[in-house]
């Protein structure tokens, strides 16, 4: 299989995968996107995630398969010395070591970023953690939904009259996952002018943080702290959802000429000279009036027929539609942003690509979701644990194949 431009980015770079659950994986699967090895470490049990079920596809975790292609597993008993000692083995062949385990759990089994960097003076540890590795809440566990509540993230989700919600996705994972890929990549570039590895540090906390940035600024500007929309924004208007004749709609007006077309095409020709709506300000204080009086006029055409009026003219709208509509999108298809990637228990397997391309090409996918300890021998015998050896450990409950 030829290997695209991208999947090149980091051919020979070996990553231990010692995360779980979805930040971790989502960061390494990433790296194997583009090109790196990644030993996928998992328990007996196997990464949580496998049992995250359903949705499942012929007895597989949907969301396990979302988060784990390009990857190699091998089961480890990490409470065995001989488990330990094979991690350590692994690590000081290693470039990278991406960990998601709660802190201090992987310090008493020797296998922290002081500990192993002893062994590979080189290695690039990334860990991964709830609240970070210092202040009141650093030995504190923690899952996305959780930081959404603890950060204002969940406050300002649902309407004003409805209790707060979560967001459908697990935006903090994915998003540290994503700083933890472009901080081991920040380590390795300096790695290459000096040679010394490098401890990367991130939280979903810091990430829930980041996140909310905009917010954050507008609190520290105004003393008040952002509420719930709906979906609308507190700084804009209208930018949120309206009722048509058979279903809803998204329009974003984000500025006065959207406004004045979005006037035109409504028949609303008056509403921008209109003092209480000339301008943004002045529209999001109005913007209770302002939504009745437009939804008023949306309610008389079908959803669809709005969106092709509404987008002749460049306003951004869109009905809102399902994720079962994404897939059949010929925008997705266009994008070729599904990829075939075979498995064996899923012959017809598909997955959503990283949305990266380089010179037009997005990444090889060389290897589909590994079975539980799939390749455990393999790795082994790379490791140069002999056959007998492989055998012992498998006697004795240190590894499974």
């Amino acid at each position: 299989m030829p290997i695209s431009l991208l999947s090149e980015t980091l051919r020979g770079t070996t990553v231990l995968d010692l995360s779980r659950n979805l930040a971790g994986p989502y960061c390494t699967m990433l790296l194997g996107d583009l090109g790196a090895d990644v030993i996928k470490v998992e328990s007996r049990s196997g990464d949580d995630t496998r049992n995250w079920r359903p949705p499942d596809w012929n007895g597989q975790s949907a969301t396990f398969l979302a988060c784990n292609r390009n990857k190699r597993s091998i089961t480890i008993d990490l409470d065995t010395e001989d488990g330990q000692q094979l991690v350590r083995r692994l690590a000081s062949r290693a470039d990278v070591v991406v960990s998601s385990f709660r802190p201090g759990s992987l310090t008493k089994r020797g296998l922290d970023y002081e500990s192993l960097r002893e062994l590979n003076e080189g290695l690039v540890y990334c860990s991964i953690t709830a609240y970070g590795s210092k202040g009141p809440k650093k030995d504190t566990p923690g899952y996305d939904p959780v930081l959404q509540a603890e950060t204002g993230m969940m406050s300002m989700n649902g309407h004003p009259d409805e209790p707060p919600a979560r967001l459908g996705i697990g935006a903090i994972d994915l998003g540290t996952g994503m700083w933890a890929a472009v901080g081991i990549q920040a380590a390795l570039r300096n790695r290459s002018e000096s040679g010394v590895g490098a401890l990367v540090e991130v939280s979903l906390y810091e990430t829930a943080a980041w996140w909310l940035s905009y917010h954050v600024e507008g609190y520290l500007a105004t003393g008040e702290s952002p509420q719930r929309q709906g979906n609308g924004t507190p700084f804009v208007a209208p930018y949120e959802v309206f009722a048509t004749a058979d279903g809803d709609l998204m329009v974003t007006a984000g500025n006065d000429r959207l406004f004045a077309s979005l006037c035109r095409v409504l028949d609303l020709p008056g509403l921008p000279e209109d003092p209480a709506y000339a301008h943004n300000a002045d529209r999001v204080g109005k913007r209770i009036a302002l939504h009745k009086l437009l939804e008023d006029r949306f309610k008389v055409r079908a959803a669809a027929e709005w969106e092709v009026l509404l987008s002749a003219e460049t306003i951004p709208c869109s009905r809102v539609r399902s994720v079962a509509d994404l897939v059949h999108d010929p925008q997705l298809n266009a994008l070729e942003m599904l990829v075939d990637i075979p498995h064996p228990d899923i012959p017809d397997l598909r997955v959503v690509d990283i949305p990266l391309t380089l010179n037009g090409e997005r990444a090889t996918h060389r290897l589909p979701p590994p079975r539980l300890g799939e390749q455990t021998t393999s790795i082994l015998e790379e490791l140069g644990v002999s056959p007998e050896e492989v055998e012992t450990l498998v006697r004795e409950g240190v590894v499974s194949c």
